[in-house]
C-alpha cells in the first residue's frame, strides 16, 4: 500500500474516474450534435480520436505496475518497451486541440453574423470541451511518467524530460495534422516514416511551416502542464505549513 501511495494512488484513480465521466459527457454531446439541416453528427470521428488519447493513460497505469516489479532487468526492459509505446501514442492527446478547426470547416456559414447563432456555439463549445479533455488526458499521463522519472533521476532531469516530451509531442501533432501520419505508422513502418521526414524537412519552407505550428502546440501544452504542477505545489505547501 505504501508503494501505491508513493505512485500517487488512490488520487490517480479518482482522477481517472473523473476523466472517464468527463469523456462520457463529452462523447454524449459529440454524438447528439447536429448541423442546422439535421442528420447524423458531423464529429463522430472524435470518438476514435478520444479513444487514442486514452491509450497513453492506460499505458501509464501499466508503467506504474511495472515499477512495482522486484526484478531489475525485467523492470527496465518493460519500462523501455511500454515507455516507447507511451511516447508514440502521447501526441494523440494534444492532437485533439487541432480538432477545433472542424466547426469552421463543417458548420454552414449562412450570414455575416453567423456567430450569433446558438447552434454555431454549440458546435464550437463541443469541440472546445473535447480539446480540454485531450489536454487533461495528456497532462494526467505525462504527470505520471514525470513522477517516475523524477523519483529515479531527480527533479531537474524530471523537468528536462517533461519539457522534451512536450516538444516531441508538438512535432507529433504536426505530423498527424499535416502529414496525416498516426501512431500506427511509426510502429508498423518506422523506416518509411523516417525517410519521408528527411525528404519533407529538407525543404526550408516546410521547416518554417512546422516551427510556426509547433510553437503554439508547445506553448499551450507547456502552459497547461506547468499550471497543473503549480496547483499541485500550492496544495503541498499548504499541507506543510507550520502552525503557530
Amino acid at each position: 500500500m505504501n508503494k501505491l501511495k508513493e505512485l500517487g494512488y488512490p488520487v490517480k484513480l479518482y482522477l481517472y474516474i473523473f476523466l472517464f465521466i468527463a469523456t462520457v459527457i463529452g462523447m454524449k454531446f459529440v454524438v447528439e450534435i447536429q448541423l442546422p439541416s439535421g442528420g447524423r453528427s458531423p464529429y463522430l470521428f472524435l470518438i476514435w480520436n478520444t479513444f487514442l488519447a486514452w491509450i497513453p493513460v492506460g499505458l501509464v497505469i501499466i508503467l506504474d505496475l511495472v515499477s512495482l516489479l522486484k526484478n531489475k532487468l525485467s523492470r527496465r526492459l518493460l519500462f523501455l518497451v511500454v515507455g516507447l509505446l507511451w511516447l508514440f501514442f502521447y501526441p494523440n492527446a494534444a492532437y485533439m486541440i487541432t480538432d477545433m478547426l472542424h466547426p469552421f470547416a463543417r458548420y454552414p456559414v449562412s450570414g455575416y453574423r453567423f456567430w450569433q447563432e446558438i447552434s454555431f456555439w454549440d458546435h464550437l463549445f463541443t469541440l472546445f470541451f473535447v480539446a480540454l479533455l485531450g489536454l487533461a488526458l495528456g497532462n494526467a499521463s505525462l504527470a505520471s511518467v514525470h513522477r517516475l522519472v523524477r523519483k529515479s533521476y531527480g527533479s531537474v532531469v524530471g523537468w528536462i524530460f517533461a519539457i522534451a516530451i512536450l516538444g516531441l509531442s508538438s512535432f507529433g501533432v504536426y505530423l498527424g495534422r499535416f502529414n496525416r501520419w498516426n501512431s500506427w505508422d511509426i510502429i508498423k513502418r518506422p523506416f518509411h516514416v523516417l525517410e519521408e521526414m528527411v525528404i519533407y524537412f529538407s525543404d526550408m519552407e516546410h521547416l518554417r511551416h512546422t516551427l510556426a505550428f509547433c510553437k503554439w502546440i508547445f506553448i499551450i501544452t507547456l502552459f497547461s502542464y506547468v499550471m497543473l504542477n503549480l496547483f499541485g505545489a500550492m496544495k503541498n505547501s499548504k499541507g506543510t505549513e507550520v502552525k503557530e
